[in-house]
């Protein structure tokens, strides 16, 4: 039976289950995440979308928050490592924090930007040729 209420409810789906299955906080165990939904479930019976939406919302700002903390704390491992002479590590280090996965496509744009990074080399000093 097809009603008035079929796109809204196929909307509303997509919406449902990341609302109800967030975690509270990136290191919440089952148990935690557990007692989080049957509150969300409870509000969401109750009809309480705002209070289930505000609480989303906080969620999301911790997160933004924790994510910009480790960013900063990837930059100061990468600058200690660097001045302790050890680059390995430090590349190491931003590769696995890389979200960029194998080779790139070799496009105008990818050239472009490679060609700002690399100058043009300059020919050697006569004195260092041999």
């Amino acid at each position: 039976h097809q009603t008035a209420w079929n796109d809204l409810s196929l909307s509303m789906i997509h919406v449902f289950i990341p609302l109800m299955l967030q975690k509270p906080s990136v290191n919440s165990k089952a148990k935690n995440n557990a007692k989080f939904l049957a509150l969300r479930l409870a509000k969401w019976d109750e009809g309480d979308l705002q209070g289930l939406m505000d609480e989303a919302r906080k969620i999301q700002v911790r997160l933004a928050q924790s994510s910009k903390k480790r960013e900063v704390s990837c930059h100061v491992a990468f600058m200690r490592l660097m001045l302790l002479g050890q680059v390995g590590k430090a590349i190491r280090l931003i590769d696995n924090n890389s979200d960029v996965t194998g080779v790139h496509k070799l496009t105008r744009h990818v050239k472009t930007v490679l060609a700002c990074k690399h100058l043009d080399g300059k020919p050697a000093p006569p004195q260092l040729k041999m």
